[in-house]
Parts: structure tokens; C-alpha cells; sequence
């Protein structure tokens, strides 16, 4: 699931290396940046190729054909299952457990989403103003070098992360990497202070806060639903927070002005993976578990 995963990273690094050749050529003059959205849709197209080429999991129809609707792993009466399949959503709110359980990961993937779109995502910008304030020339081609930078740390992350996860166990590794995260955010807008130096930076930055911080839904969720529900817990998880943290690149503009700058604003929103350092322990361990049916 880790090296699965690391196709998020891949598209980034494809995306900000196609960013660093338009901005630098500028084909459209300003109106170049329309190219990234077209770009950005091509990958719709392999959706034609998952409807028809990929099979669906035996596993699911199997659940789904001894009607295992009971979202929390021995739980439950079979007797009162209902016949007919119940909301997958539903089903996630069935009992208290898997409440808890689909709430603390929505809550992590939540602190994962806003610590990305409202910090992270500021690097490139970051150090594009650094760079003008060192008078260096091509100011703009430094933002997108350390995107690049930074996705290469995350590429790493993605292909680690799974043998880290399946060393340490699941719980250790989110409080590692959101400590991480947290530092990082730390260093790379109270401490760092020329592009130069970020360039070097980023690549930890994007190791923890994108690569790390994003793998983890891509493996923990999966551990803790059963079957006929296992794909709509692993959406809800990694969708879920988009529902909040879409906001943040709409509100970027205001909320460096209301901070005083980019640092101040990463700096203070960047507390949040304060609270991945905690939410982990209230969830259960499932390293060397079977998974729940």
C-alpha cells in the first residue's frame, strides 16, 4: 500500500516539473499557468481503463454475499442483520467502536490536510520571496525547484513508509511523523532564511508532511474496517477532510495578510500536527493483526 501510495507522489513530481519547464519558457506568456489544468486532466482518462480493466475484490463480494454488514468486528446479533445491504456510511456509525475508530482517523486526516494546503503548500512561495529578497535572478524558477525538492523527499516517504510502519507498528509511526511535521514546519519558516538553504530543506519538509503524513491513510484505515465497508472507511478518511481543508488555499491571500506574512501564518496553523502527535494512542494497534471480517 506504501508503494502504491507513492504514485501521489510521482503525479506531484510529474506536475511540479512540468510547472518548473512552462514558467521558465512561458509559451503563453501570462497565461501559461492554463496549461497546468490541462495538463492536471489528463489523468482522468485512466478512469476508463479502472472501470474496465481492474476486477473487483473477491474479498468484498464475499463479505458482501454472507451479509456482513456489522461495521464493528464481532459485534453484533447476526439474527437482527437486516436482509438487504445496508448504507456503507451507515454502517460506519453502526457502534460506538467504529465511530470512534472512522472519527479519530477523519480527525488525523483532517491535522494531515490542513498541515499540507495551509503550510506546506506555502513552501514554493516561501521561497520565491526569498529568493527576491536575496536578488536572485529568476526569483519565480526557485519556487519550483524546491516543489521539486520536496516531492522528492515524499517520493522517498512513500517508499519506505511501509517497511518503517511494519517495523515500529502503525501508532508509533503517525506520532513520529506528525513530530516530525511539526518540527519541520519549525525549521523551514523560523529558521531557514535564503532559497538556497530551503532547497535543501525541502525535501525533509515533503518527507514528513506530505509523504509520511499521507501513507499512513493509505495503510491504517484498511486494518480497521472489516470488508463490506473497508473502501467506503478508506474514502471517508482520506475525502473526509477535504470537506474542511478545501478552504485554506481560498483563504491563503487573507490569512498571511491577517498573520503578518507566509511564516507567521505557516507557524501558527502548523500547531495543529500537535494534535497528531496525540489522536494515535486513542486508536488500536493492528500490527501483526489479521485483518477485522
Amino acid at each position: 500500500m506504501s508503494f502504491l501510495q507513492s504514485g501521489y507522489g510521482w503525479g506531484t513530481f510529474i506536475a511540479s516539473a512540468a510547472w518548473y519547464a512552462i514558467s521558465s519558457t512561458n509559451p503563453l506568456g501570462q497565461n501559461s499557468w492554463r496549461l497546468m489544468f490541462l495538463l492536471g486532466a489528463l489523468p482522468a482518462l485512466f478512469v476508463l481503463y479502472l472501470r474496465r480493466g481492474v476486477d473487483e475484490s473477491e474479498k468484498w463480494l464475499s463479505a458482501v454475499r454472507k451479509q456482513q454488514w456489522v461495521a464493528e468486528a464481532g459485534s453484533g446479533n447476526p439474527a437482527s442483520k437486516p436482509l438487504k445491504r445496508p448504507f456503507p456510511l451507515k454502517q460506519l456509525f453502526a457502534s460506538a467502536e467504529s465511530r470512534r475508530r472512522i472519527l479519530l482517523s477523519l480527525l488525523l486526516s483532517i491535522v494531515t490536510s490542513i498541515g499540507l494546503w495551509a503550510v506546506s503548500s506555502w513552501l514554493p512561495s516561501y521561497a520565491t520571496s526569498l529568493a527576491q529578497s536575496e536578488g536572485l535572478a529568476n526569483a519565480s524558477a526557485w519556487g519550483a525547484k524546491v516543489s521539486i525538492a520536496f516531492t522528492i523527499g515524499t517520493i522517498v516517504a512513500f517508499t519506505i513508509a511501509g517497511f518503517v510502519v511494519d517495523a515500529i507498528g502503525r501508532r508509533p509511526f503517525m506520532c513520529l511523523t506528525f513530530a516530525g511535521s511539526l518540527l519541520m514546519t519549525i525549521v523551514s519558516y523560523r529558521l531557514v532564511s535564503s532559497a538556497q538553504t530551503m532547497l535543501w530543506v525541502a525535501p525533509i519538509d515533503g518527507f514528513f508532511t506530505l509523504g509520511c503524513a499521507y501513507v499512513w491513510m493509505a495503510i491504517y484505515p484498511a486494518e480497521l474496517f472489516p470488508s463490506s465497508v473497508r473502501a467506503s472507511a478508506i474514502s471517508s478518511v482520506f475525502n473526509g477532510a477535504r470537506m474542511i481543508a478545501w478552504v485554506f488555499p481560498i483563504l491563503a491571500g487573507s490569512m498571511i495578510h491577517s498573520f503578518g506574512g507566509i511564516s507567521r501564518a505557516a507557524l501558527c496553523i502548523g500547531s495543529v500536527y500537535a494534535l497528531g502527535i496525540v489522536v494515535p494512542w486513542f486508536l488500536p494497534e493492528t500490527i501483526n493483526q489479521p485483518l477485522p471480517d
